[in-house]
């Protein structure tokens, strides 16, 4: 996504208004994601994002779009879980969602208005980022 962003800014990226791919397919997709992010505690975006672009297709702005409404079904069952055994700092959890609602109200008013060019290249540093935080940190670096 970092390459795609910062070199291929003037390509027409996909459009359209929905997510291609059978509902069996987009199940079996959120169903492998629900379980590797309710593992390692990651939001699914990190995974349906990519996912949805490279495998199923979509354009950026709509799966961006799709991975956050389906959050609202995963962040109510996993939160429950979570809470049900008994690790969660309950206070950090509501200032955080706090923020969360306001920031997400930014950046959803901000997301028709930004090139799917930036979206990808924002997305692709931020979790490139991550990846060799997490990666550095395990081999001890």
């Amino acid at each position: 996504m970092v390459y795609e962003g910062a070199f291929h800014k003037k390509r027409r990226g996909k459009e359209g208004k929905a997510i291609p791919g059978s509902a069996i397919a987009k199940a079996l997709i959120g169903f492998s994601i629900g379980i590797l992010t309710g593992i390692v505690g990651l939001g699914g975006g990190c995974a349906l994002v990519p996912t949805f672009i490279y495998v199923l297709g979509a354009p950026i702005k709509i799966a961006v779009g799709t991975s956050l409404a389906s959050f609202i079904s995963m962040a109510i069952i996993s939160a429950a879980f979570k809470i049900l055994q008994h690790v969660v700092d309950i206070f950090a959890a509501i200032s955080l969602g706090a923020g969360t609602a306001i920031g997400a109200q930014i950046g959803a008013r901000l997301v028709p208005k930004a090139p799917a060019w930036l979206i990808k290249l924002a997305f692709g540093v931020v979790f490139l980022y991550i990846s060799l935080k997490f990666i550095l940190e395990a081999i001890h670096f």
